[in-house]
C-alpha cells in the first residue's frame, strides 16, 4: 500500500509542477528518476517498481495541450512525425499475441513510453534550459553526497541485499575485485554514469556563458566537479569514455576568459590527482588492454545479431529482449534470448522494420545541423550532439539505452532538443514561402 500511495502523490506532484511550468515538471520527473533505485531497493512491493513511471505520467497529462499543439517549427513538425511513426509501429505489434500480454505490455512501455521527452526536448527555450541545468546540477551535486557516503561506509546501509538489488551486488569488479562499482542512489552504477554523462552538455552549456550571476557559475563549477568524480565512482567504462571525449572537446573549443580556463584546467588536473591515487577509481584502465576491447566490440556486435535477422524478420514479439522485465514477471518471457546490444533488442522486438526505423531517425536527429548566431546554447547544443551520437554509438555494445532511468529521458529530450531547435521568429508549421532560409543560419560548429 505505501507504494500506491507514493505512485497517486508522485503522480499528481508531476502533473501539478508540469501545468505549472515545463521544466517544473521535469525536474520532478528527474528528481523521482535519481531516488527511484533506492527507493525501489527498500520498498520491496510490486507498485514500487511503477513509482517512475506514474511521475512521468503526470507530466505527459499536464503537458498534453504543449504535446499536440500546432508545431513551433518546420523541424519540430518532423520530429513530432518521427515520434509518431517510432510509437506506432510497436503499438501495432502490441495487438500481435506473440509474448504473453504482461511481457507485451512492459515490452510496449519500454519501446514507447518515454519517447515523448523527444518533444519535450524539442521546446525547450533559453530560460527553461538555464533552469533545467542548474536543477541537475543540484541533483548531481546530491547524487555524488551519497556516492561517497557509499565510497567510504559500504553500499549495505543503502542498498539492502535482495532481489532487486542483485545487480548492484553483482558489480563487484573494481580494485582487482575487492570493492563495488558505486550506484549513488540509482538503480545500477551503469545509470548512475550514464545520467551524470548526460547532464553534462546541459552543465558545461551553462557554465560557458557569458553574463551568469557569479552564484550561479560558482555552483556550476562545483557540480561540474562533483559529476565527473561521480562517472570514476560509478565505474562505468563506456560512460568514462563518452564524458572524455566531451570534456576534450569542451575544453578545447570553448571561447574562455584566461581566469576561466585557467580554473578550468586546475580542476581537471586536480581531479586527476585524486583518480591516480585511488585504485577503485580506476576501472577505466581495463580499457588498455586492446584484446579485452577487441574481445568486447565483437561479442556485443557480431554474436547473434545476424541469426536473428534471418530467423525473426518481424521479431519475436514485445518483451521478447528481456529489457527491463520486472523479477515476478521473467517466467512469462517465452523463449528469452538475450544480448548486450541494444540494437539486437530492437531487432528482437520490433523486427526488421522497427530497426530501420530507428536507425533512420538517428541519422536524420543527428543531421540537423543548423543553430543561429544570437543563440546563447548554442556551445551546448554542440556538446549535446556529441553527447548524443556517442550515446547510440554506445548502444552497439550494451543495452538499456532506451529504458535506463532516468538516463534515457535526458538522452531524449536532447536528442530533441538538437533536432528540432527552436527558431526566432517561428510559432507554429508555416507555409515554405514564409519560413527562415537556411541561408541565415549557420553550422552548429561555428559558435559565437
Amino acid at each position: 500500500m505505501v507504494s500506491v500511495c507514493i505512485c497517486v502523490v508522485a503522480t499528481l506532484v508531476a502533473f501539478f509542477a508540469g501545468r505549472r511550468s515545463l521544466v517544473a515538471g521535469v525536474l520532478v520527473v528527474l528528481a523521482t528518476g535519481y531516488a527511484y533505485g533506492i527507493v525501489r531497493a527498500n520498498l520491496l512491493e510490486t507498485f514500487s517498481h511503477f513509482i517512475f513511471d506514474a511521475t512521468v505520467v503526470g507530466l505527459y497529462v499536464a503537458q498534453l495541450p504543449n504535446l499536440t499543439k500546432l508545431s513551433k517549427n518546420a523541424q519540430f513538425c518532423h520530429l513530432k512525425r518521427w515520434v509518431g511513426l517510432l510509437i506506432l509501429w510497436p503499438a501495432l505489434l502490441f495487438l500481435i499475441p506473440v509474448q504473453d500480454p504482461l511481457i507485451q505490455l512492459v515490452g510496449l512501455r519500454g519501446n514507447t513510453f518515454l519517447l515523448p521527452f523527444l518533444l519535450i526536448g524539442g521546446g525547450l527555450e533559453r530560460e527553461e534550459l538555464n533552469r533545467l541545468a542548474l536543477g541537475v546540477a543540484a541533483f548531481n551535486s546530491l547524487a555524488f553526497v551519497l556516492a561517497g557516503l557509499e565510497f567510504f561506509v559500504g553500499l549495505e546501509p543503502f542498498f539492502p541485499q535482495n532481489v532487486v538489488t542483485q545487480l548492484i551486488y553483482k558489480s563487484k569488479d573494481v580494485a582487482n575485485y575487492t570493492a563495488y562499482r558505486i550506484p549513488s542512489s540509482f538503480i545500477g552504477a551503469h545509470a548512475y554514469g550514464g545520467t551524470i554523462v548526460a547532464t553534462l552538455p546541459f552543465l558545461l552549456g551553462a557554465w560557458f556563458q557569458k553574463y551568469r550571476g557569479s552564484w550561479q557559475r560558482y555552483f556550476l563549477f562545483t557540480a561540474l566537479v562533483m559529476s565527473i568524480l561521480g562517472v570514476f565512482l560509478s565505474g562505468s567504462r563506456m560512460h568514462f569514455v563518452v564524458m572524455s571525449f566531451v570534456l576534450i572537446v569542451g575544453t578545447f573549443s570553448a571561447r574562455l576568459k584566461l581566469g576561466t580556463r585557467l580554473a578550468w584546467l586546475v580542476a581537471l588536473l586536480a581531479i586527476g590527482l585524486v583518480v591516480s591515487g585511488e585504485s577503485r577509481l580506476q576501472r577505466f584502465r581495463e580499457l588498455s588492454g586492446t584484446d579485452f576491447v577487441s574481445q568486447r566490440i565483437s561479442s556485443s556486435v557480431n554474436t547473434g545479431f545476424f541469426e536473428i535477422l534471418d530467423k525473426y524478420p518481424l521479431g519475436k514479439g514485445l518483451g521478447a529482449g528481456g529489457t527491463s522485465i520486472p523479477y515476478f514477471l521473467l517466467g512469462l518471457v517465452k523463449d528469452h534470448v538475450w544480448f548486450e546490444n541494444e540494437y539486437a533488442r530492437i531487432l528482437l522486438e520490433e523486427g526488421i522494420p522497427g530497426l530501420c526505423l530507428w536507425v533512420s531517425f538517428i541519422l536524420w536527429a543527428l543531421t540537423r545541423r543548423v543553430t543561429y548566431r544570437e543563440d546563447a546554447w548554442g556551445f551546448g547544443r554542440r556538446l549535446a550532439w556529441f553527447v548524443v551520437a556517442a550515446c547510440f554509438a554506445s548502444g552497439l555494445i550494451g543495452t538499456g539505452l532506451l529504458t535506463s532511468i532516468p538516463q534515457t529521458c535526458l538522452l531524449l529530450l536532447t536528442a530533441g532538443w538538437i533536432a528540432a531547435p527552436l527558431e526566432r521568429g517561428t510559432t507554429a508549421c508555416q507555409a515554405p514561402e514564409t519560413q527562415v532560409q537556411a541561408g541565415s543560419a549557420i553550422p552548429v560548429w561555428q559558435y559565437d
